[in-house]
């Protein structure tokens, strides 16, 4: 993998030193403008860069700094998958790069962002084939067992389902009901939920639990049996949690679409045409906060969120909608962030750090292609990292 960087530089003396400590090159002020560099297929650069007390070793990789700041930074691949934009870095201590197993590695005890703009693009995960519809994904590809950080969440959901079916005899109906789901550790009530329904459309709608498997299901009043149009596997824990009229909210990861119809594997003359033809989630509006320590197995690291003194999450507040065939969209904000992180890997970056908060998401967006995130986009005004080591491979 080729690497290589170019810049105009700016240094006003420098001195030389060779002794039993090696040789060495000094240097009391350096500034660079336009800094540009490549590797492999991720480049990088900073409009302005500015090094006091710069001392670099010849016989070996390592370059320190007392402090140091950079100025229009960015770092991006060229795929499109990630780009990352930061206005101003600030490292007002002592800076470290040295070589590391992969590439270099930058550490410092104290780094401040200052508007961070990051955009990741998808697909997320990996890629499977589509399940047969009504069908469970398998136990041991289950998304909830890595998201247990969220059940020490703590809010409110809001949003509207409207189901668009096309009943026999009854044609084409559609179906509006609004919703008002309370959080309380990481779970709600489903039970409550379902007593909730409109008169209306609850006499087609119903949310059924039957071993580990959660639904929303529709059928004819009197004279019809339920069909699947929704459904959400549940692993061990959740499906003791259900039996109490419960369900974890990290168990929605796993959901099922499904066709409205009833499954008959002995059927040959199947219907071509689905009877639901539209599911989507409108008017969502959600506020949570997650307040214990947990943590996130991601990006082949770790992240922990809050901790005894600090929560993890503040005022998270979403709205939008999505749909089951349709492009859709959230976006919201967060008051603030609190997290350590160990080897959380970014692209070519991989970061730990005793603390990283993030201080004012403005801005936080994510696209659906139906039901699946396409692209992420963060606006954060301001992230503080405390002893940060950087690898860059």
């Amino acid at each position: 993998m080729g690497t290589n960087v170019e810049t105009d530089i700016t240094v006003q003396r420098f001195g030389y030193t060779a002794d039993t400590n090696g040789r060495r090159l000094t240097f009391p002020r350096v500034e660079t403008h336009d800094t540009q560099g490549r590797s492999g297929t991720v480049a990088y650069g900073a409009a302005d860069l500015l090094f006091d007390g710069l001392e670099g070793r010849l016989d070996t990789l390592r370059w320190t700094a007392e402090t140091m700041s950079l100025g229009g930074a960015w770092l991006r691949d060229d795929a499109g998958r990630f780009d990352i934009a930061v206005q101003r870095i600030e490292m007002p201590r002592e800076v470290r790069l040295v070589r590391a197993d992969r590439g270099v590695e930058l550490v410092t005890p104290h780094m401040s962002l200052q508007e961070m703009r990051l955009v990741v693009k998808g697909p997320f995960g990996r890629a499977a084939a589509a399940p047969a519809p009504d069908a469970a994904p398998p136990t041991r590809h289950l998304r909830q067992e890595g998201l247990r950080f969220l059940d020490s969440l703590s809010g409110r959901f809001y949003l509207t389902v409207k189901v668009v079916l096309d009943l026999p005899v009854l044609g084409v109906r559609t179906l509006d009901q609004a919703l008002k789901v309370p959080v309380q550790e990481g779970a709600i009530d489903f039970r409550a939920l379902d007593d909730s329904l409109d008169w209306l459309e609850g006499a087609f709608l119903d949310i059924e639990h039957e071993d580990d498997k959660l639904a929303i299901t529709w059928k004819v009043p009197i004279f019809g049996s339920s069909r699947d149009l929704i459904s959400w596997i549940l692993d061990e824990d959740a499906q003791k949690l259900a039996s109490f009229g419960k369900v974890p909210v990290r168990s929605l990861a796993d959901f099922v679409v499904g066709r409205g119809e009833k499954p008959d594997k002995d059927r040959k003359d199947k219907k071509k045409s689905s009877i639901l033809r539209a599911l989507s989630f409108q008017a969502i509006d959600v506020a949570l906060n997650l307040v214990a320590p947990r943590s996130l197995e991601v990006g082949g690291g770790l992240i922990m969120f809050g901790g005894e003194d600090q929560p993890g999450i503040v005022d998270l507040e979403v709205t939008g909608a999505i749909n089951d065939r349709l492009a859709g969209g959230l976006a919201g904000n967060i008051g603030s962030i609190d997290t350590t992180i160990k080897d959380l890997r970014i692209g070519p970056v991989t970061m730990t750090a005793d603390r990283l908060h993030f201080d004012g998401l403005d801005e936080l967006e994510v696209v659906f292609d139906g039901f699946r995130p396409t692209q992420i986009k963060v606006v954060v005004h301001r992230v503080t990292a405390t002893n940060l080591a950087m690898q860059i491979a």
